[in-house]
């Protein structure tokens, strides 16, 4: 049977399936054959790793899996929309619409559905039988315990692959469901992961990414405190051609003292990814985050002063209830600030399982609209004036290689402190790299040297 894959989700969802193909692949690979194109006429079944965070992620599965029954494929459904619904299947807090999808789906003889203790313990024999015919409570519990499970690399032809710290989040914010879909953090030791580590360098990663939900608070479920730059130590000292970059920092734990150890790593790329989600006291008070205003200050001139040559992203959620004018102006005068590199922007929306979905004084959504777009507004000025002032001259990996209509070679370049698949690429000819290469020879990957026009 050939099957595929397609990842709805997180990164962190992505790692999920990276070990369910790996688990394939070892036990079963003379009964499964791997298709990249989960479309391909050959394909039977796919597997579909789904996001239950925000209604547009479920609204993604039910359009992904309608698609997918349209080329008549088999469709293997897992991830946070499947715990979602575990969630809220019995309950009124569901829209109509979702409640009508997803019965739907629940009727399809071509679905079937796998909960999170499944994933380690896939068996084939998992396949269109009773036991995973209807949404269940999983009988197993999640195993993330997994030092010597198989994992298939699909990001290595580009050089780089993610590194999951941990698992589930102790943080209470009041617009987030994660702990109530993905359930306390559980961290895995320090020596699994630098096991894990050795294993993705020894195979050619150059970049290694470590993500979790809270990479800050990393250990303390296991150790009692957090036990994140004593796991950067243990990597930096790996031998090896590699960098890596830590994702979601919460700013609540950051010390100076954390970032005057990062400064003594060798291999640590300095790129701090702070979701700050707002500046207004008040509304960060509401959200159920432990800092303020003049905590990220300090810590952002910190930063900037420990690594001249660093990038510093966030994001920010517009319209949280309760938000005023003021409140809206207070964000805006803070991004005007320019202190970071990126900056993602989310209109809020009400969940049915976030307690931010309980509180008063909603913002309507034509407001929502209005501040989101003038707050984009300034974000792309701002980012085109520091793009303006950026050096011409950069080095980075290709991550695509194309030609256009009259032939010539053209190729999208990730800058060195650039995370994939978030921050922007270049777009450059052949003639803008400073080595030289024939076409040819160039792939994905490959870090090289070049300019900007």
């Amino acid at each position: 049977m050939f099957f595929s894959f397609i990842n709805l989700g997180c990164t962190k969802n992505l790692v999920d399936t990276q070990f369910l193909l790996g688990r394939i692949l070892e036990h079963w690979s003379d009964q499964f054959f791997y298709d990249v194109d989960p479309f391909a006429e050959e394909v039977e079944l796919v597997f579909l790793n789904t996001c239950g965070f925000i209604s547009s992620g479920r609204r993604e599965m039910f359009q992904t899996i309608k698609k997918l029954l349209r080329k008549k494929k088999k469709v293997g459904i897992l991830g946070c929309a499947v715990a979602y619904f575990e969630k809220l299947a019995d309950s009124e807090q569901l829209t109509d619409e979702e409640t009508e999808e997803w019965a739907s789906l629940k009727s399809n003889p071509d679905l079937f559905f796998l909960s999170w203790g499944d994933l380690a313990h896939f068996e084939p024999s998992f396949l269109f039988n009773s036991e995973h015919k209807a949404l269940k409570k999983s009988k197993q519990e999640q195993d993330f315990q997994r030092p010597n499970n198989a994992r298939a690399y699909t990001n290595l032809d580009l050089g780089f692959e993610y590194l999951k710290i941990a698992e589930g989040c102790n943080n209470q914010c009041s617009f987030c469901i994660i702990p109530k879909i993905r359930g306390k953090q559980t961290s895995l030791p320090i020596e699994t992961l630098v096991e894990e580590a050795k294993n993705l360098i020894a195979n050619g990663v150059h970049e290694l990414i470590l993500i979790a939900q809270d990479s800050t608070r990393y250990g303390v479920d296991l150790y009692g405190k957090s036990q994140l730059f004593e796991l950067l130590d243990a990597i930096d000292a790996l031998e090896g051609d590699f960098h890596y970059r830590v994702l979601y920092l919460y700013p609540d734990l950051l010390t100076k003292k954390h970032l005057e150890r990062l400064t003594k790593l060798e291999k640590f790329i300095p790129y701090f990814d702070l979701p700050l989600q707002h500046a207004s006291p008040k509304i960060l008070k509401a959200m159920g985050r432990f800092y303020n205003h003049a905590m990220t200050l300090e810590l952002l001139e910190f930063i900037k002063t420990q690594f001249p040559n660093r990038f510093i992203r966030t994001n920010f959620i517009i319209g949280f209830p309760g938000e005023t004018e003021e409140d809206f102006q207070l964000l805006m005068d803070f991004i005007a600030e320019d202190h970071f590199e990126n900056i993602a922007l989310f209109e809020y929306h009400d969940e049915p399982l976030a307690a931010s979905s309980q509180l008063p004084d909603k913002v309507d959504g034509k407001t929502i609209r209005s501040r989101f777009l003038q707050a984009k507004k300034l974000v792309d000025q701002l980012q085109n004036a520091r793009q303006a002032k950026e050096s011409k001259e950069k080095s980075g990996t290709i991550s695509e290689i194309r030609t256009d209509s009259q032939g010539e070679w053209r190729f999208s370049v990730r800058p060195f402190l650039h995370c994939p698949e978030i921050d922007a690429e270049d777009e450059i000819g052949l003639d803008q790299i400073l080595e030289s290469f024939d076409g040819e020879e160039l792939r994905p990957g490959m870090r090289i040297r070049y300019y900007l026009k």
